[in-house]
């Protein structure tokens, strides 16, 4: 299993962007490359299995998320902060119906992943596999981010 998978899941979900704004797309590229670079996981690689839509599984993988929720500001305290990933949500979209998904998918996970984590990296795999999941029922489109050095 490659080591950047997760960050397939990652970006499908908290990036859900058909049209997400420039400097969005700025926030998450960077995060993902810091992000990777860091738990020694190859950007090329990440890049390719973005298309993919599994969830991560080995120890890399789930920290590459972790880290990029701590990157994007989405962890408080060991927690997901909800409120910091909605408030983000129409930064992802440029219509108001999919705004409307985007934070419905948000809400239901934000009474789902609830709980303190005493790993940064499980946590992220918990917040993402809710996502993903959610996601899917309302089928909101993959997203739409480029890395330009990969």
């Amino acid at each position: 299993m490659n080591p950047a998978l997760s960050l397939t899941t990652l970006l499908a979900v908290l990036c859900l962007a058909g049209a997400a704004t420039p400097e969005y797309k700025a926030q998450v590229v960077t995060a993902v490359t810091m992000c990777a670079k860091e738990h020694n996981v190859d950007l090329k690689q990440v890049i390719e299995i973005m298309k993919q839509s599994k969830l991560p599984e080995s120890k890399e993988q789930k920290c590459v998320v972790g880290c990029f929720y701590e990157k994007m500001g989405y962890v408080t305290d060991n927690k997901v902060d909800w409120e910091k990933v909605k408030a983000l949500n129409p930064q992802k979209y440029d219509t108001p119906e999919l705004v409307e998904k985007v934070n419905q998918v948000t809400d239901i996970c934000s009474k789902v992943v609830t709980e303190k984590a005493t790993d940064i990296c499980e946590l992220g795999v918990q917040a993402i596999k809710c996502l993903k999941e959610e996601a899917e029922k309302v089928q909101l489109p993959k997203p739409d981010i480029k890395f330009d050095s990969a």
